[in-house]
């Protein structure tokens, strides 16, 4: 499910090179290298930024897992920041009314305090977690010479997709646009993690397929990105109509409470294990993707009588889409799903 797109560890200098297969690599500037790995910070300019550029990941992030490490850290100055990501999430120290210090993150509107050890000496991993649906958990851990410890903020419902990160890209160590709140101590490495966006069509492509079936998807796929390369007005349609149905669906199921999602998780492990068996057109699955419709309606999550969706396909794109695909009856089990899911007999 998950998408490694930063792994900097600071250990070669002032570099903030990126070990992840995006090359997220950070530009560092006012930061000063540390005796056994890290990079501290200490003044207005110290930053490294990672910057937003065309066909980089942080422009769909789904869903949310870091993970960094803070060495060492001043605890007489009240606030600083551990990274911002423009728009998207942000993890900072800030002193609280008892006088101490603690780390906050901010995501989705909301803020969570986590807490933070007392010494400045204390080494702190700094986990956060979002499904990007709705749950939230976050935690850290401490070493010192001579103890270790930590504290868990339970999992939270927190509905939503994780947004993507702004033109301004990732600021560690500093506040996007307000440098007096820069972090005043040490960090060693920072990971993040999105979504997969390989996840969909990889479930898809791991179910059985025969040499004509193979050839059916790959005329069809092929169909499709002609008719989007002769029609673009088109082809952004369908992909604003496909992007929209989906975050509507994230957004509404972000509302529901966890037994009825258990529900829902349920019928998709279901759904993923007749589809991966290849049972495709059998009559298990067609009950289950009737039962799953009817469930998705009666929930208020998603309807195909909707009028406002009703009158979107009544878009001439639509037309367009659906004589490419023809009747489809070259896989003779997706054609059974389809009509099922639509009511239609075979």
């Amino acid at each position: 499910m998950w998408d490694l797109i930063c792994d900097h560890q600071y250990i070669w200098g002032t570099i903030a090179a990126d070990r992840s297969r995006w090359h997220s690599d950070g530009f560092s500037s006012g930061v000063t290298p540390v005796a056994g790995g890290g990079l501290n910070f200490s003044t207005p300019n110290s930053r490294i930024v990672i910057p937003r550029r065309n066909g980089d990941p942080w422009g769909s992030m789904g869903a949310l897992h870091a993970e960094i490490v803070v060495s060492s850290r001043n605890t007489n100055v009240g606030t600083g920041t551990i990274i911002d990501a423009d728009g998207c999430f942000r993890v900072s120290l800030a002193g609280t009314p008892s006088g101490h210090q603690s780390i906050f993150i901010n995501i989705l509107n909301h803020t969570i305090e986590l807490g933070a050890p007392s010494s400045p000496a204390a080494r702190i991993a700094i986990y956060l977690w979002h499904d990007g649906v709705n749950q939230f958990y976050g935690n850290y851990s401490y070493s010192l010479p001579d103890s270790i410890g930590g504290t868990t903020y339970p999992i939270t419902v927190m509905p939503g997709q994780v947004p993507p990160v702004g033109p301004q890209g990732v600021w560690i160590g500093n506040l996007i646009g307000n440098p007096n709140f820069h972090l005043n101590g040490t960090i060693s490495s920072v990971k993040i993690w999105r979504a997969d966006p390989q996840t969909i069509p990889t479930t898809f492509v791991g179910r059985p397929f025969t040499p004509p079936e193979l050839q059916c998807w790959g005329d069809l796929i092929g169909k499709f990105r002609a008719m989007g390369d002769s029609d673009p007005v088109c082809a952004k349609w369908w992909n604003d109509l496909i992007r929209g149905q989906q975050s509507q669906l994230v957004q509404r199921l972000g509302q529901k409470s966890p037994s009825t999602l258990a529900d829902f998780y349920k019928m998709c492990a279901a759904y993923q294990q007749l589809w991966s068996g290849g049972k495709v057109g059998s009559p298990e699955m067609q009950a289950l993707m009737v039962k799953l419709r009817d469930w998705l309606k009666n929930e208020g999550i998603f309807s195909a009588d909707d009028p406002g969706l009703r009158e979107t396909l009544q878009n001439p794109c639509m037309a367009k889409f659906t004589g490419t695909a023809g009747s489809f009856n070259c896989d003779p089990d997706a054609q059974a799903l389809i009509k099922a899911i639509l009511g239609v007999p075979n």
